[in-house]
């Protein structure tokens, strides 16, 4: 239940507090003055999406928060302890949006995202608003209401599991016989890029190891000379190192037998002697690679060329040309096999379309029955509203498509997640007529009265009791004894949860529990929205005004008073 809504910087809004008490509360007033701003607030707690041109102008944000008194049940509980909330007695959602477009939600003061808020808000409000009459002319909308009414979540989960597997089985066949039908030409040009590849026979890391070994050639001659310089300093000039060393070793080796401990020492240059030693061989041996044959550094450009034309053409390094290559390896043996694996995905897809079949043929047989019984329902509810003899009807029938590859019937059919059937709700409003799509012949007063009805008998199959719902200007098109009918209803209703009503009949007005008047006053030049929680004599005043208009009379305050009285 909504205990309190604060709304801040919306539209025409300044600032606005409303504290609610349970049962049936109304809202009224002029057209303009601001009503459907606090709905839109409401919204914007079930996560609708916002927009910065909502914010008042010279604010910087706008900011909506609702104190709902809170008893959670299994699936708002579960929702908030994967959202890490702490369970209260009040639950508090808060909304900011800002001018620069910043959007933020809490719950509980806990950071949460407008999707939370949207998976929060049906287990705390429900939104009827007069737009969404005209929503009840799709077949997607009414088949939802069926669903809603006959709870088939459960049929509705295996034809959208049974749905997806048919659809990526009938993907997969699709691909194989594309490839099937380009199979010749494709293997064609798999045994051209393989050969290619093959008869470079690239070695994993050989392009570094060639582009290495052209540096060395290219450099070859310094690399002689350096070498040579070097082999004279360490061992072939009469002062070389290794000599030195040597002789070094021999006077350590003497002193040692004179009584000094040099045995480190002497460990130590002959190591250094030894060292030595290898960068001599070591270099020996690299002055001879680099020695080259006049011809080896044309064979190494050779090579790289041919290499980097294989990289250009399939991978931007050797390593991506010889992971190509495998992949064209497994691609040919998918297609060898491809006449095998079109057959076996042929027979999968068949398969899956017959398990999607019977799980959409459940669920269709589980509509049609909840859908009569939810026509009657319907139509007993609007015999309390001045339609009495209104039959309603949903009908359901299957949409032929030549192309699909379901049949039913000997006809193929239309189908997807939802089932295989279409719906369209058709209504007789006066007895001895034909029922027919509502859209068509429905006036607003009927319609009004539909959607009013609709959304009156899904509450009745919710055992969770406490919830808000908000019905905004649901009346058009209705007065007399069809308004005093309506505001029975709504009572009835608010027994069980908060109804809140924006309204412009006086008949619902009167017979509320609690009345706010919602007005546009201008304050220094700028106009806002104020509401006021009226007392007994202010709503046989408003009650008045909404009978007779701006210039109310003594026999329109008479007439409140009758209408008061008879709460």
């Amino acid at each position: 239940m909504l205990d309190r809504l604060s709304v801040r910087g919306l539209g025409i809004i300044d600032e606005v507090e409303l504290e609610f008490a349970g049962g049936f509360g109304v809202l009224t007033g002029e057209t303009g003055a601001g009503k459907s701003l606090l709905v839109e607030s409401l919204k914007l707690l079930g996560g609708q999406r916002a927009q910065t041109d909502m914010v008042r102008t010279g604010d910087d944000r706008l900011v909506v928060e609702g104190v709902f008194a809170n008893q959670p049940g299994a699936g708002l509980a579960g929702l908030l302890d994967e959202l890490g909330i702490e369970a209260d007695d009040v639950l508090v959602l808060r909304r900011e949006v800002s001018t620069s477009g910043r959007n933020r939600c809490w719950i509980n003061n806990v950071t949460v995202t407008a999707a939370a808020l949207q998976r929060a808000a049906p287990h705390l409000l429900a939104i009827h608003g007069q737009h969404e009459q005209y929503g009840l002319a799709d077949g997607d909308v009414q088949r939802q209401l069926v669903d809603d009414f006959g709870g088939h979540d459960e049929f509705r989960e295996r034809t959208q599991s049974a749905f997806a597997t048919w659809r990526e089985r009938a993907d997969e066949l699709d691909r194989l016989r594309l490839a099937q039908s380009t199979r010749r030409e494709r293997l064609d040009a798999i045994a051209f890029q393989l050969q290619e590849i093959a008869a470079a026979d690239p070695g994993v890391g050989e392009d570094d190891e060639l582009r290495r070994r052209r540096l060395v050639l290219r450099h070859s001659a310094r690399i002689s000379e350096l070498c040579g310089s070097l082999m004279e300093r360490l061992s072939d000039a009469e002062t070389a190192v290794v000599d030195e060393l040597a002789r070094g070793s021999r006077e350590i080796d003497e002193m040692i037998e004179c009584g000094l401990p040099l045995e480190d020492a002497a460990t130590r240059l002959t190591q250094s002697r030894l060292q030595v030693e290898e960068v001599v061989r070591e270099v020996q041996g690299l002055s001879d690679d680099a020695d080259r044959d006049p011809d080896e550094l044309d064979a190494v450009e050779s090579r790289l060329h041919l290499l980097e034309k294989l990289m250009l053409k399939y991978g931007s390094s050797l390593d991506e040309v010889l992971a190509h290559r495998d992949a064209l390896d497994a691609e040919r043996a998918e297609l060898v096999s491809v006449e095998e694996r079109v057959e076996e995905a042929a027979a999968a897809a068949g398969r899956s379309l017959d398990a999607y079949d019977r799980a959409a043929r459940a669920l269709d047989t589980a509509r049609r029955e909840a859908g009569s019984e939810f026509a009657k329902a319907v139509s007993e509810v609007l015999g309390q509203l001045a339609m009495a003899g209104t039959r309603l009807e949903f009908r359901w029938q299957p949409r032929v498509d030549a192309a699909s590859p379901l049949s039913r019937d000997g006809h193929s059919v239309v189908f997807g997640a939802d089932g295989g059937e279409e719906c369209v709700l058709l209504i007789a409003a006066n007895p001895g007529e034909e029922p027919r799509p509502m859209a068509r012949i429905a006036s607003g007063g009927e319609l009004s009265r539909v959607h009013l009805a609709l959304p009156t008998v899904l509450r009745q199959r919710r055992a969770e009791t406490g919830l808000t719902l908000l019905f905004d200007e649901v009346d058009s098109g209705l007065g007399g004894a069809t308004a005093a009918a309506l505001a029975e209803l709504l009572a009835q209703l608010a027994a069980v949860d908060q109804v809140l009503v924006v309204t412009h009949l006086p008949q619902v007005a009167a017979r509320a529990d609690g009345h706010f008047r919602v007005e546009k006053v201008v304050d220094r030049g700028r106009a806002m929205t104020r509401v006021v929680a009226l007392q007994a004599s202010e709503r046989e005043t408003e009650v008045a005004r909404m009978l007779a208009g701006d210039e109310v009379t003594e026999s329109a305050r008479e007439h409140a008073r009758v209408l008061l009285g008879a709460r």
